[in-house]
């Protein structure tokens, strides 16, 4: 971009000129499940991107899925089903898309997904039933992810936290219960938070 003939516009300084650069340079660094997300992938939202991007670590590994075979590993990750595969499927057929994925990942610094390691829920695993107050699943999920914590979408003995919204679900709250698995009311685990 020519930044000098920036500045000769009515209106552009050298200040002007220099936020514009730092704003553009800056925007050319994205996290890789932001870049996933971005794609704007059929039925790939903000929480599979993190998914994929946790199990595929780079832009390189997630060009690989590319490869019919590969997608299918994906199957055995919690969060994923037939319905993200057969999308991601879909979209990697189109050859055009993974030319723009190739260009893209040579313009922009596409980084891992940056994980806290070091949060108040580190090593602890949490599962939601029913409807929570005042805050969204996806909000909750990343409130988890951001204080190093986990989600688990079956009740296993690798549950720590069963956290109840409005209406739970009477299985997964009998399963945790026979497990021994701790039950939390989103008031409790909001207090851990805090």
């Amino acid at each position: 971009m020519n930044y000098q003939k920036i500045s000769s516009l009515d209106g552009w300084g050298s200040q002007s000129v220099s936020n514009l650069k730092f704003s553009i340079e800056n925007s050319k660094e994205v996290t890789l499940d932001k870049f996933i997300f971005s794609l704007g992938i059929r039925h790939i939202g903000m929480e599979n991107a993190k998914i994929i991007a946790d199990f595929t670590k780079t832009i390189k590994n997630f060009l690989k899925l590319a490869k019919k075979n590969k997608i299918e590993e994906l199957i055995n990750i919690d969060g994923i089903g037939e319905t993200q595969i057969k999308s991601l499927k879909k979209f990697f057929q189109n050859k055009t898309n993974i030319k723009v994925i190739e260009k893209l990942s040579e313009i922009l610094k596409i980084k891992e997904r940056e994980v806290n390691k070091k949060g108040k829920l580190k090593n602890k695993s949490f599962m939601f039933t029913g409807k929570l107050q005042n805050i969204s699943r996806a909000e909750a999920k990343s409130l988890i992810e951001e204080n190093s914590g986990s989600i688990v979408s079956s009740v296993t003995k690798k549950l720590d936290y069963l956290v109840l919204g409005e209406k739970p679900t009477n299985r997964k709250l009998e399963q945790a219960k026979n497990l021994g698995i701790q039950i939390l009311t989103q008031k409790e685990w909001s207090d851990l938070l805090n």
